[in-house]
């Protein structure tokens, strides 16, 4: 199986929006209440959890609220009192087994979602062991591990199963499952007091610590162990010169990477033979592994498709191992931007009383077969390659993938990156997103076009009243239709656009400083009637474009939009407003329960959602009276 990067990444962008109002809606705001614990709902792992493939789930599903090193200090954790995973006393009283159930099935009082729609067993295991590394280090383990084979080797054995030399009858199994995730370091602790008193005696309570982290370390794999991946699968390539008439490509060696799911778990090399051709062995064929081919040309990183061995690229041959056969192609290099255009451009516009929020995605193509490494200019400190100009009053300028002072620069409103375009349809997508204020309820705004662009849309959230003017090239445009995406009305422009012809737009009738968002007057309508009639969340998200980016797009603008109402505390009629509207929306609900319009398990759910929500206002509002 592999993608185009260019398609993965967008597939990403769109699966993590899915995720997140997936989550939002039905893991945090519509919860049963967290089970008791049961040791018996807690499944032995079936194989070695290693704990370092859990990196990029933990970075992504428990760092928002642990925090990355696991002190508890995550953007999202403020609220809802994580664990601590980096301090020993608190994960020292808690079994691996409480860890998982907690990860598996939630702790709802404390805001924390259940995973076991999200992650498979041996996910949340791996996700356990990952957290738990935070609290001890490689140093602390190698010490537990010469205290170990100082005072312990002889009975428990090299691999703590009981079978060492001096072993006698009844020495526990350290390596058992069944026994070990049930124990917490507090139980070893007491097992050690209670069958040898006088063992460790002397050694400091740090000492102790170490030898029991090592012990546990024969129940997993921590994260600074080597992950050794191996099996029959072979992955042969041939270099080729995507250049017509391009010299044959000289590397000598090309670097395979091997991905667990998107973690990556180390990296190969092998020679370039004569002609061309490379090979890969001892390769694991397991379904979640992925691989990615590598070389450099000319300075110039360039990678074979996303390789497995359970997909298209897979040739099965029953007389030898499994076999994957890809090409990696190279090209020369170009100052010449001619083969640089904007195959789609979607640009949304969103309101906030005093501002306009706007989010643009470009996709860029390279027509050439050369890759385009940019030209100098005087304006840039590095060369550009792609160059977007922004309207003069864009402020506080943001990008989606990348930092300011890495690949991109902005100089003089121009943004422009320097990173080498090669050549394909999609090669690169840039997503910026800024906000331009205006001083009454008008604004008349200049949106550069950088480059010929074969399909421009433009889409401009509606407002009761709101009036836009758009013209392209000199000329007044009619909106082309008005698209619903995610309960927001939009008004739609599509067209091809000409390179270095401005879009001009007029808009009167805005929300102005200060102003509320009439919109939101329809929202306890709007949830009504989501609530009855809304199809499942992937029949729901609409495929605008031919494409998910808008959604991507929309949901990234929204996020913006959130964040800054965020920095400013609400007033108190805005808390006022909220309650009400609250109040009125459990009323509703109540009423759809009552017709029969929604089913009693639904009901409640939505129902305790809205009622936490209640008390957070209520809160706040309590707070706000105490400081006046």
């Amino acid at each position: 199986m592999y993608f185009k990067w260019s398609t993965c990444a967008v597939l990403l962008l769109a699966f993590t929006v899915a995720l997140f109002v997936t989550l939002t809606t039905d893991s945090l705001n519509a919860q049963e209440p967290t089970p008791p614990y049961d040791p018996q709902q807690v499944p032995v792992p079936q194989q070695l959890p290693v704990a370092g493939l859990a990196a990029e789930s933990y970075r992504q599903n428990c760092a928002p609220c642990h925090g990355a090193s696991g002190d508890g200090d995550g953007p999202a954790g403020a609220a809802a009192d994580p664990t601590v995973f980096s301090d020993p006393a608190v994960v020292w009283e808690r079994s691996p087994a409480e860890l998982f159930f907690v990860t598996k099935f939630g702790r709802i009082e404390n805001l924390m979602p259940p995973w076991r729609n999200s992650l498979s067993d041996e996910q949340i295991w791996q996700a356990v062991y990952y957290a738990w590394n935070l609290h001890t280090s490689e140093t602390e383990v190698a010490q537990g591990a010469e205290l170990y084979a100082r005072s312990c080797l002889a009975c428990h054995g090299e691999e703590g199963r009981g079978e060492g030399r001096e072993a006698g009858a009844g020495i526990p199994d350290f390596s058992t499952q069944e026994l070990m995730i049930h124990l917490s370091q507090a139980d070893l602790a007491e097992r050690w007091r209670e069958a040898h008193p006088e063992l460790g005696s002397n050694w400091s309570s740090g000492q102790q610590k170490a030898v029991l982290e090592f012990i546990r370390g024969f129940t997993y794999q921590p994260v600074w162990a080597p992950f050794e991946v191996s099996g029959p699968g072979v992955i042969t390539g041939q270099l080729v010169q995507g250049t017509e008439n391009g010299p044959a490509p000289q590397q000598t060696a090309v670097t395979l990477n091997i991905y667990r799911q998107a973690d990556l778990l180390t990296t190969r090399s092998a020679p370039v033979e004569a002609g061309g051709s490379f090979e890969f062995k001892n390769l694991p064929v397991d379904e979640g592994f992925y691989f990615l081919a590598e070389t450099e040309h000319r300075t110039v990183r360039y990678t074979s498709p996303i390789l497995a061995f359970s997909g298209p690229d897979f040739i099965e041959d029953r007389t030898g191992p499994e076999r994957i056969e890809t090409s990696l192609p190279v090209f020369e290099s170009t100052s010449d931007p001619t083969g640089i255009l904007v195959s789609r451009a979607n640009w949304i516009i969103e309101h906030d009383p005093g501002r306009l929020l706007i989010g643009q995605l470009f996709t860029f193509d390279n027509r050439s077969d050369r890759t385009f490494i940019g030209t100098e200019d005087d304006l840039f400190d590095a060369p550009a390659t792609l160059v977007i100009p922004l309207p003069e009053s864009a402020q506080e300028v943001e990008i989606q993938d990348g930092l300011i002072g890495e690949s991109y620069r902005l100089r003089q409103q121009i943004l422009y990156d320097t990173r080498p375009v090669l050549p394909g349809g999609g090669s690169r997508q840039i997503f910026v997103r800024y906000r331009v204020s205006y001083p009454d309820e008008s604004a008349r705004i200049s949106f550069p076009v950088p480059y010929e662009t074969e399909l421009l849309n433009v889409l401009v959230a509606d407002l009761p009243g709101l009036e836009v003017d758009l013209s392209l090239e000199g000329e007044t445009r009619e909106p082309a239709g008005r698209e619903t995406i995610q309960g927001v009305l939009f008004r739609r422009w599509s067209g091809p656009a000409s390179g270095g012809s401005p879009v001009q737009l007029s808009l009167r009738g805005l929300i102005g400083a200060g102003g509320r968002d009439p919109r939101q007057d329809r929202g306890p309508q709007l949830n009504r009637e989501l609530q009855v009639a809304a199809p499942p969340l992937d029949v729901r998200i609409p495929v605008v474009f031919g494409s998910v980016v808008a959604l991507v797009l929309l949901a990234s603008v929204v996020f913006f939009l959130q964040r800054e109402r965020a920095k400013s505390p609400p007033t108190a009629e805005q808390l006022a407003a909220q309650r009400e509207e609250l109040i009125d929306r459990i009323a509703r609900l109540d009423d759809l329960h009552a017709l029969g319009e929604l089913e009693e398990r639904a009901w409640q759910k939505k129902r305790a959602s809205l009622k936490s929500e209640l008390i957070d206002i209520a809160l706040v509002e309590q707070r706000s009276r105490g400081d006046g």
